[in-house]
């Protein structure tokens, strides 16, 4: 079964379009009708409601988790260590999944899944200052940011398409210049996305043919994306987080629903990576390259681990709301 989530989160065309994907049979699925843009994919189920505070200290480093059930983005500071959030962020935010913060600025960057756009926000602050949006109506799981201030959303699906996508924009303000939209080759729904020093941009996806998850990966110069490579065919259930350590080693996220998660290093163009096991289930993940930290979040557990990279040990672990669905997580270092 692939990309599965428990029905209470999603409308019922949605739970159709996935459930069609995952059965064992045929992976080509009817075109669902789909919510119109300001709708979440999510918008049936009932979540916590919370109200934005922000008491996170200024500098240093901090981390931010993406509850897609209950609309917030969760602050942590410091290691993880059993505590509370020192601040949420609610403003804007509709089913919020990927995450991303851009170092240079220390602006944390939303993938806004039910509200079809990327919002922007300063850090400390509770409202967003920029948002990117895609014409064509997408529905964005995760975003990142090349060093050319290329900002790439990779989509789930989109209307009236329901495949897998990338959007790019030229950073800038007022939503900066939409560049466009590049179907993922072959693709049921879309995943995750990176980008590292190079320019090199990595996604994965559930292929439609198959039904498994796959690794592709694309080069975007200044938004216009070329042709799609594909990278390996992996075994896990879901697509998973992506993202860079410090030498550019590719770290795969293996997302599963029946087994513990995975944590693969590919030193490319090896195909055979390193590895080590994750507690819970695994999904969104982030590296901090300043002390070789690995966190990801826990999608059954309701929270976040942090772990030593390469060597996987545990560090620590943060509660998020009940049945929130933690999908995204970032480090401002």
């Amino acid at each position: 079964m692939r990309f599965l989530i428990p029905l209470e989160m999603l409308g019922a065309a949605v739970a159709i379009a996935f459930l069609a994907g995952c059965s064992g049979g045929s992976a080509i699925a009817p075109k669902p009708v789909l919510p119109q843009g300001g709708d979440s994919f999510f918008s049936t189920r009932i979540g916590q409601h919370y109200v934005s505070h922000y008491s996170c200290p200024a500098t240093g480093p901090i981390k931010y988790v993406s509850e897609n059930a209950n609309n917030v983005v969760d602050v942590f500071v410091g290691k993880f260590a059993g505590q509370a959030p020192c601040g949420q962020i609610t403003s804007g935010l509709l089913s919020p999944w990927g995450l991303y913060v851009k170092a240079n600025t220390h602006d944390l960057y939303v993938a806004n899944e039910g509200g079809s756009d990327i919002l922007v926000f300063h850090r400390g602050q509770m409202a967003p200052y920029n948002t990117y949006t895609d014409p064509t109506l997408q529905y964005p799981t995760d975003v990142t940011v090349a060093k050319d201030g290329t900002v790439i959303a990779s989509n789930i699906m989109g209307y009236p398409e329901s495949s897998g996508s990338l959007s790019t924009w030229i950073g800038g303000p007022n939503g900066g210049k939409f560049v466009g939209n590049f179907p993922m080759t072959n693709s049921f729904r879309g995943g995750y996305v990176t980008v590292q020093k190079n320019g090199t941009v990595f996604f994965d996806d559930i292929d439609l043919s198959t039904n498994d998850v796959a690794l592709w990966s694309v080069s975007c110069p200044s938004g216009a994306c070329g042709a799609q490579t594909k990278v390996a065919a992996l075994s896990h259930d879901t697509p998973g987080g992506l993202g860079s350590d410090a030498t550019d080693d590719l770290i795969v996220i293996e997302s599963s629903l029946k087994n513990h998660g995975i944590a693969d290093t590919f030193e490319l163009p090896n195909p055979k990576p390193k590895t080590f096991p994750l507690q819970g289930t695994t999904w969104g993940m982030a590296i901090n390259d300043l002390d070789n930290h690995l966190f990801v979040t826990d999608v059954k557990d309701d929270g976040a681990a942090e772990y030593l990279y390469p060597s996987g040990t545990f560090v620590g672990f943060v509660q998020t709301g009940q049945h929130g669905y933690p999908f995204g997580i970032a480090v401002d270092p």
